[in-house]
């Protein structure tokens, strides 16, 4: 048999495979369901996707018990285990690895594999299946690391973005930016820390503070995303880089290395670990380490200066952010874990490090026990106060003539979907049921998605009909918007949350799910969205919203607010467990 395996870059009717016989073909990443029906056509064989190998939540844990292997082994003086701290950037790697290695038992043995470009998967490919593994040529343009492909991927990001991109690579450790940063005058009074590298995560600490306006904050942001103008009057903000120790660390940086080698050589006796390792995706584990020794002592500038009390993480899967709960846990300092999305599929294969997890209704707390399996009693819902604008009660609105048809776009391709084949299935149909009642169609775009890349694909795939009622809109999520939709339609957004609590009808594309966390099911199990498993049910949305399937404490199930003075009662109990001597000896795990 002849499989062809295609990358998310690429698509199986379009490159110098499709000309060619196949037998069978793999995507490595997500498609439509017109897309595999397509394909299907003009190959006449069996299309499947390299995620449908996967056996429900298995990968995830064969990588976490993987990843595990390394932790008690390189702690540092102050109790940091750098190896559990980093290794969550090798996940990616390590779970391609981990279904690779499923589809290669799928194959016989006299199978050859194709597949259209080469990257992650073909180069584990190629170690998993010596000399069996044809690898397409990239196109003219397309060199990875080429001025064409660098041109590509900053079109679609901001100035500020590009910064991030740079400052990431080439100053991670905050040892130039250190030079340059202005030194901010420490906090007077008591301050809760809300480390953040992301806007949606200090959207996050900033509704939590809102929620105690009687606690000040410190908002401390690690890179340029992460940072908000107009602040709460109980929240400060600075950058982490102005607290950077640019002292020299090359005796530890070398001890610790020292301690690398014979760890790795006992990870090199499995498998998966030797693979990664042949291939290179190994030898930027130091540089982590280096890395992860200048951010800590940043952190702990940060606590030795400023009278920090508790921390508040709204991304612990960052290591950045990751580190300022586990300094705080060392010093018998109380913190508290949350997301600032709807749910954190990562706890299937990190480790909880919060002393508490504040999730925001039933929903999120069920997802992390049952899936996730986080230890029951560490979960608490405790969501921010509902926004004012929310006006929530979860139930249906009054019918009435509200004239958009609001579809919430994503970054779809950062999960390894292919954006355009998942606007094909949908808008068509969207933009023909908008014409058909006199309504309009809102494309809603997500902030990581370029407006202008987005126009392109909607002119390519609607007639003219169809886009004389289709209208793009970029920016925040307004009110108005919102106010003004028939029902809303994504595929996983948080959004969907949004509209439950306000009583709009939201449709979720089970079909285009491009992550394997379970997120669909969870938000349709509990009210949070209506599922549609093919895009011939887009047509059938009128007759659905004739009789919603609705959940009777929609709300109860996705935001339930933490009570008044639960966060100074959090931080009054933790001083009362832990003694000044009990503290300063507190070791982490």
């Amino acid at each position: 048999m002849r499989v062809l395996l295609i990358d998310p870059l690429d698509t199986a009717d379009a490159g110098a495979w499709a000309g060619e016989r196949w037998d069978r073909i793999v995507d490595l990443g997500m498609g439509g369901k017109n897309t595999y029906a397509r394909w299907r056509r003009q190959f006449q064989c069996p299309v499947t996707t390299l995620d449908s190998l996967r056996n429900d939540f298995d990968t995830f844990r064969r990588v976490r018990e993987l990843l595990g292997l390394g932790c008690g082994r390189l702690v540092d003086e102050y109790g940091l285990d750098l190896w559990e701290i980093m290794s969550i950037l090798l996940h990616a790697e390590m779970e391609a690895l981990v279904v690779l290695q499923i589809l290669a038992q799928t194959l016989g043995s006299s199978d050859q594999v194709y597949v259209s470009r080469p990257g992650l998967h073909a180069s584990l490919l190629q170690h998993l299946l010596p000399a069996r593994v044809n690898i397409f040529p990239l196109q003219r343009g397309a060199q990875k690391g080429g001025l064409a492909h660098y041109l590509r991927v900053f079109n679609k990001l901001s100035v500020p973005q590009i910064m991030d991109v740079l400052c990431d690579k080439y100053d991670g450790g905050y040892q130039l930016r250190g030079h340059f940063s202005r030194k901010r005058r420490h906090s007077a009074r008591p301050v809760v820390l809300l480390p953040t590298a992301y806007i949606n995560v200090s959207r996050t600490g900033i509704a939590y503070a809102n929620t105690f306006p009687e606690e000040n904050f410190l908002l401390l942001a690690t890179r340029r995303s992460g940072w908000m103008e107009n602040l709460p009057r109980n929240v400060s903000a600075a950058w982490l880089s102005s607290y950077a120790s640019l002292r020299d660390r090359s005796a530890e940086n070398a001890e610790m290395e020292g301690r690398w080698r014979p760890l790795l050589k006992e990870l090199r006796r499995l498998p998966e670990f030797e693979t990664l390792h042949r291939l290179g995706y190994l030898d930027v584990v130091p540089m982590w380490f280096r890395r992860g020794l200048d951010v800590r002592d940043s952190w702990r500038n940060v606590l030795d200066t400023e009278p920090v009390q508790a921390v508040l993480c709204a991304d612990d899967s960052n290591p950045n952010s990751r580190i300022p709960m586990l300094l705080a846990q060392g010093r018998g300092l109380p913190n508290i874990a949350c997301h600032h999305g709807a749910l954190d599929g990562r706890y299937m294969f990190k480790r909880s490090y919060g002393d508490i997890v504040w999730a925001k209704g039933k929903m999120e707390q069920d997802y992390l026990v049952r899936r996730c399996g986080v230890p029951a009693e560490k979960v608490e819902i405790a969501a921010p106060a509902l926004p004012a604008n929310w006006h929530g009660s979860g139930k249906s609105r009054p019918p009435v003539l509200q004239p958009h048809l609001l579809f919430i776009s994503e970054a779809s391709d950062v999960g390894g979907g292919r954006p355009e084949e998942f606007y094909k299935d949908l808008l068509p149909p969207l933009a023909d049921l908008a014409s058909a009642h006199g309504r309009e169609l809102i494309v809603k775009l997500h902030p990581a998605e370029s407006e202008r890349e987005r126009a392109g694909t909607l002119a390519r795939i609607l007639s003219p009909q169809q886009k004389s009622v289709t209208r793009i809109v970029s920016g925040p999520l307004t009110e108005d918007l919102l106010a003004n939709a028939w029902f809303g339609i994504t595929i996983l957004s948080t959004v969907a949350i949004e509209c439950a609590i306000r009583g709009i009808p939201c449709f979720l594309c089970k079909w285009l799910e491009f992550w394997p966390y379970g997120y669909v099911e969870q938000f349709i199990r509990f009210g949070a969205g209506i599922g549609l498993n093919d895009p011939g049910e887009i047509a059938k949305i009128p007759e659905y919203l004739q009789h919603p399937p609705g959940a009777t404490d929609v709300l109860e199930n996705c935001w339930r607010p933490a009570a008044a003075g639960r966060l100074r009662e959090l931080m009054t109990s933790s001083r009362r467990e832990c003694s000044p001597e009990k503290c300063a000896t507190t070791t982490m795990r």
